[in-house]
């Protein structure tokens, strides 16, 4: 089975759209790595950026499948103005929210651990004991 007819199949029995289902790739690949790796690399820092590494690869290598019937007989220079257009749309809907949760892990401190959680996890055993 060539990777258009498995991408038919997935749209057929998930009924979800294609761009959909490039989001739910890039979100589910970004999660995936972010669990596997966290075992491997403490760093919450350097971790979020492999996972995003893994889903821009996985993205690049899909649109490379898409692409290869053009590719392989003629080169990447033979590729049309529309093939590279729905290629873009492909790898912006596949990796946009990933970076995005990048962005806020990296940026804002909504996924940081705070000591001020400890401090009130203390006040509230005092109250209830």
């Amino acid at each position: 089975m060539d990777f258009t007819a498995f991408k038919i199949n997935i749209i057929d029995v998930t009924g979800l759209a294609k761009d959909a289902l490039h989001i739910y790739v890039g979100v589910g690949v970004y999660l995936l790595c972010l669990l596997i790796l966290r075992p491997l690399i403490k760093n919450q820092n350097l971790r979020a950026f492999m996972a995003l590494l893994v889903v821009m690869s996985v993205a690049l290598l899909g649109e490379y499948l898409d692409n290869r019937h053009i590719i392989i007989p003629k080169g990447v220079f033979a590729l049309g103005i529309l093939d590279i257009k729905a290629s873009l749309h492909d790898l912006i809907n596949t990796c946009l929210l990933p970076l995005v949760l990048y962005a806020a892990n990296k940026w804002l401190k909504i996924f940081q651990p705070t000591p001020h959680a400890k401090v009130l996890l203390k006040r509230h055993k005092k109250m209830d004991g």
